[in-house]
């Protein structure tokens, strides 16, 4: 490979890395003078004053006036739109306030902005994201900061993660922020005191014999702790509790640092499905605010049944709600866990009937008559949830000086029967006074609404052909190299480029690893594939500067075709998404790192022991069993990625410049024996 190939290479490797989708469009200024009157349809007003009305008067993005028709109507100008909601029903957008919807956006195949819109299009126009890392955090903001952002979002950064792993004192760098108004603002942290994501419900009983009683992650103390220094820093906490063991211990570190006082901070505790009767009443006591589901896992189970002794200890929703008048319980979707659909949740807390597809599944016989009324169960799932995330005194409810973030229903919840509950769908959801989706069939009750297609995940891949080039030069340049050893100017060739090829495809391996566990959501292809080609040519420079014995051979073509079926398994899996390529890959990869090994062994029984000779075999173990080692041990630690990132990348590198210094130093040899060499006799005798 000559220097101008490498720089074909480099540049290809920028314009891949370049390659991303165009930047969201910043949402439209809502006209302040925009003023909209709805009549001729039910209002839900969820304001306890005036629970229902006959219309309802916006300007620019907030309410003016709700009320009877006769009264709001007569507050028209020439200017005013009347939307005739012919039967439809009015009502607030849903508030979810624990969700998943915008971290996981990319592991479920959506951008940020696709993510939005699916929340949109099921009427929830708040939300609170309960697992926000740095990355995420810097990724929002800068879409919130392009005007992007059009859900109202409330963060809760990681203090520990699903596993129990305390994360450090990093969120205090993005102190809690109250202020009404704000699109995108950090509210609290959340913590995670039993398994459910990451081992097993802390019970107080076994679901089935040998089964155990789960997992608490932290001592009391240490939650305690944790708890107490959130709430110093001027954070809400939110607390993952599924079992009742894990309940205990948040209600008692949430008293612990209250310490007799109010709850002004709304600390929550998130899930709950398995409450002793003392801890219903406790919720009271303290003011803490329950955060629960409404879909009840009929359908799909997530594992064995309550035993029925405790049946009655199991999502005690009526009991929670009977036994603390005035507590505000909210609702969470814990979407992608649960559905995102608000109807479905609805439909699951008046009937705890489940709906998977086009089927209903019933509970079991336990908690059949232990529902809520659609009020309620509304209540809970949209001012409710707006309290838990301090954001009661801008949406919630329909009432003036709100926003005017409001959905259009098919029909009206609460007077609907209950089976037909699952039946009713969004017709189109406005947030901020601005129209974010609309049903074509019902373009009537949007007026002014522009039908827009979210902005998808940056594709990292070039043109097909390109691919088909990328794959075919990983597989053809090595096996030249390969061919070339035959012959001494190609040798002596290969010799030269292998030192460039080790430290640009050691830099890449690293990038490609190391920057993978780093960032979280880094595209390996280009990288796999520059990293694999590269380092197929180096280790076919290596030998040809080595002359390795038989042994070593056997590992240089083992590193070597490691290196061009990972490059191929990248691309096969990164580029073309086959499910086949991660086969290429973990092969390509386990070859590669048992090459190094053989290698540095071979050399080590040849007595070549400088310190190029032996750092393949570290690199092997280091690469290839340190992180087995550690994952075994910690199934959520990113350290090993860093060690096969930096243990092989770094090894080639440094590898890579031991190659170009003998190289330098054989040909600046090579030219002294020139000099130095006996003069030629016919020369002298002429």
């Amino acid at each position: 490979m000559s220097a101008r190939d490498l720089v074909a290479w480099l540049a290809l490797a920028l314009w891949l890395a370049g390659c991303a989708a165009p930047p969201v469009p910043a949402a439209p200024p809502v006209d302040p003078a925009q003023t909209i009157i709805f009549y001729n349809g039910p209002i839900v007003t969820m304001d306890p004053h005036q629970p229902t009305a006959e219309a309802l008067l916006m300007r620019g993005e907030k309410i003016e006036a709700v009320g009877g028709a006769a009264e709001v109507l007569a507050l028209q100008t020439d200017d005013t739109r009347l939307v005739d909601l012919g039967g439809l029903t009015l009502m607030p957008g849903f508030v979810d306030a624990h969700t998943h919807v915008l971290n996981d956006a990319r592991s479920l195949g959506m951008s940020l902005d696709e993510a939005q819109m699916l929340a949109l299009r099921n009427g929830i126009t708040t939300l609170g994201d309960l697992y926000v890392d740095e990355p995420f955090y810097r990724e929002i903001q800068a879409f919130n900061a392009q005007g992007a952002l059009r859900v109202r979002a409330s963060l809760y950064m990681v203090l520990t993660d699903p596993c129990g792993h305390v994360q450090g004192d990093w969120y205090q760098r993005y102190p809690a922020d109250h202020t009404p108004g704000r699109q995108l603002r950090v509210e609290g942290v959340k913590l995670f005191t039993d398994g459910g994501t990451c081992g097993g419900v802390a019970l107080s009983f076994e679901l089935e014999p040998g089964a155990g009683e789960g997992d608490l992650w932290n001592t009391q103390a240490e939650v305690n702790q944790l708890v107490a220094e959130a709430q110093a820093a001027g954070y809400q906490v939110a607390i993952h509790a599924i079992g009742d063991r894990a309940v205990e211990q948040a209600q008692a570190a949430l008293a612990a640092a209250l310490a007799g006082g109010p709850n002004t901070y709304r600390h929550r505790v998130e899930h709950l499905s398995v409450l002793r009767p003392e801890q219903i009443t406790r919720f009271g006591e303290l003011g803490l605010v329950p955060v629960v589901p409404g879909q009840y896992p009929a359908c799909t189970p997530f594992g064995p049944p309550v035993p029925e002794p405790y049946h009655a200890w199991e999502w005690p929703w009526r009991d929670l709600r009977s036994a603390n008048p005035g507590l505000p319980i909210a609702w969470h979707s814990d979407y992608p866990y649960w559905s995102i659909n608000p109807l479905v949740h609805l439909y699951g807390f008046v009937t705890r009937n489940d709906v998977q597809n086009y089927y209903t599944c019933p509970p079991g016989a336990w908690l059949r008559d232990d529902v809520l009324t659609t009020s309620d169960a509304l209540a809970i799932m949209t001012i409710n949830s707006a309290y838990a995330l301090f954001r009661d005194t801008e949406v919630g409810s329909l009432e003036a000086g709100k926003y005017a973030d409001l959905i259009v229903m098919s029909d009206n919840p609460l007077t609907v029967p209950a089976d037909d509950l699952r039946r009713l769908s969004v017709l189109a959801t406005m947030a901020g006074g601005r129209w974010e989706w609309c049903n074509p069939l019902n373009a009537a009750v949007c007026p002014g609404y522009v039908a827009r297609t979210p902005a998808p995940l940056p594709d990292p891949r070039p043109p097909v052909a390109v691919r088909w080039l990328g794959l075919a030069l990983a597989v053809i340049v090595p096996l030249g190299g390969a061919l070339s050893l035959g012959r001494a100017a190609w040798r002596r060739g290969l010799v030269a480029v292998s030192a460039p090829a080790a430290v640009l495809g050691g830099a890449a391996w690293a990038a490609a690893w190391a920057g993978q566990a780093w960032v979280g959501d880094t595209n390996v292809a280009w990288l796999g594939l520059t990293a694999g080609t590269l380092l197929a040519l180096a280790a076919l420079g290596l030998a040809a500067a080595e002359r390795p014995t038989r042994l070593g051979w056997a590992g240089v073509l083992l590193a070597g075709g490691g290196a061009v079926l990972l490059a191929a398994g990248t691309v096969a899996s990164g580029w073309w998404q086959l499910d086949e390529g991660w086969l290429g890959l973990i092969l390509g990869l386990l070859l590669h790192l048992l090459g190094l090994i053989v290698y540095g062994l071979a050399n080590l029984l040849a007595r070549r022991r400088t310190f190029a000779h032996w750092l393949p075999l570290l690199m092997g173990v280091a690469a290839g069993i340190v992180p087995f080692v550690g994952s075994s041990l910690d199934n959520n630690s990113r350290w090993p990625a860093y060690v096969l990132g930096l243990g092989v990348g770094g090894g080639w590198v440094l590898l890579g410049l031991w190659l170009a210094r003998r190289w330098q130093a054989a040909r600046v040899g090579d030219r002294i024996k020139a000099i130095l060499s006996p003069i030629n006799p016919e020369q002298a005798h002429d």
